[in-house]
């Protein structure tokens, strides 16, 4: 009789680790790495404060179970994004402005590069995070493929210059934040739309 809860106690033991790694996703991506922190990540999950020590000893261990649960968000939410545009010509600035919104979804805002973009970067050069962006470059970049394609742009995602122009999503965001733009995403968008046009009028 003593051994009957056990099955009922993994299970809670399986949502609340579970419970933590969405909250810590969550946090990741709408406040950026500082906010993956054991206090704040129980805190969100509506988890006891140890809880968090118990299910992830260390705080890179926690960022790496953030990481890879954002990033599966991330890829998520590009693929549904890119599914749902309807089939219509569009203009080099909206096809832009779409193809940002879906490399960085599930939203997109001013605050993209320091919440976003430089955690992302940075995770690229941590041996421990690296596999973990490169396992959702795949899937991001079919997305973008598809938002090109359903956009009339389908000889861009064809073409051999398709990675130029993914480069620069990032790149423009990068440049435009040095810059001290006020809006780095407007003015990715139009370095993006240019890179579009330059890219179409070649072929």
């Amino acid at each position: 009789m003593a051994t009957a809860p056990r099955p009922k106690a993994r299970a809670r033991s399986a949502q609340r680790q579970q419970a933590m790694v969405d909250a810590a996703a969550r946090l990741l991506i709408e406040e950026g790495p500082d906010a993956v922190t054991h206090r704040k990540v129980a805190a969100a999950a509506g988890v006891p404060a140890g809880s968090a020590g118990y299910y992830f000893p260390t705080r890179q261990e926690l960022y790496a179970a953030a990481v890879a649960a954002a990033e599966g968000v991330r890829t998520a939410g590009a693929a549904a994004r890119a599914a749902a545009l309807p089939r219509r010509r569009r203009s080099a600035t909206a096809t832009a402005t779409l193809l940002l919104e879906v490399l960085y979804a599930p939203a997109l805002d001013r605050a993209v590069v320091t919440r976003r973009l430089q955690p992302m970067l940075e995770a690229t050069s941590d041996p421990d995070l690296r596999p973990i962006m490169a396992a959702s470059r795949p899937a991001l970049l079919a997305a973008l493929r598809e938002t090109l394609d359903r956009c009339g742009w389908g000889e861009v995602g064809a073409s051999a210059d398709f990675d130029l122009v993914v480069r620069m999503l990032d790149a423009a965001l990068l440049y435009g934040a040095a810059a001290g733009d006020d809006d780095p995403v407007a003015d990715a968008v139009a370095d993006v739309a240019r890179l579009l046009e330059l890219v179409r009028g070649a072929r």
